[in-house]
């Protein structure tokens, strides 16, 4: 099944290469990553894959280098990149302060950030991003979403199993065994 398109994807798009970092927050598996990786992919972005960074902050690895990077190394990590995606920020200490020195910086870089919890996140970003992010919360699928990507008869087919289950993305898109990936889900939290 082919992925869901989001209402927030026109509204980043739109906001991409103003000056600002787009920062998009929200609970696991919501689609955060597959969101910018949908707008990364598009063709009219004109972007090549090599002007394109992805820092995954899952990996220990790259959440030290980040962590301990200075304004010449963030030079020397940024360095020909058009789009810096940072994906699972609020796991880097400090990644605020990074944040604002690329953003201050780096005035021709993109940042696309994703966190999974707000609270960590928004504490580590609101001072130090003061006036140099646009800030978007993404839920889980909507009505309106599931509406424009297929048809009424969709929403109407889905309507039982998401009063039930709800609308994580991997709810809908597994509908032989929404069960499972819920209690997947939420044992996972």
């Amino acid at each position: 099944m082919a992925l869901i398109k989001r209402q927030l994807q026109q509204v980043i798009r739109e906001r991409l290469f103003q000056g600002k970092a787009i920062i998009l927050i929200g609970a696991r598996q919501v689609g955060k990553s597959t969101l910018f990786e949908q707008i990364l992919s598009d063709g009219d972005l004109k972007i090549s894959q090599e002007q394109i960074l992805t820092i995954y902050c899952d990996d220990a690895e790259s959440r030290k280098i980040i962590e301990n990077a200075n304004l010449v190394d963030l030079r020397q990590i940024v360095a020909g990149k058009r789009i810096v995606m940072i994906d699972e920020a609020q796991r880097v200490h400090g990644i605020g302060l990074k944040l604002k020195l690329i953003t201050d910086h780096f005035k021709d870089v993109q940042l696309l950030v994703t966190g999974s919890s707000s609270l960590m996140l928004q504490g580590a970003l609101n001072e130090p991003l003061t006036g140099r992010k646009f800030e978007y919360h993404l839920y889980p699928i909507s009505t309106q979403e599931l509406y424009n990507d297929g048809s009424i008869l969709r929403v109407r087919q889905t309507f039982e199993s998401r009063l039930i289950y709800g609308s994580y993305p991997d709810v809908i898109v597994s509908a032989a065994n929404p069960r499972d990936v819920l209690t997947n889900l939420s044992g996972s939290y």
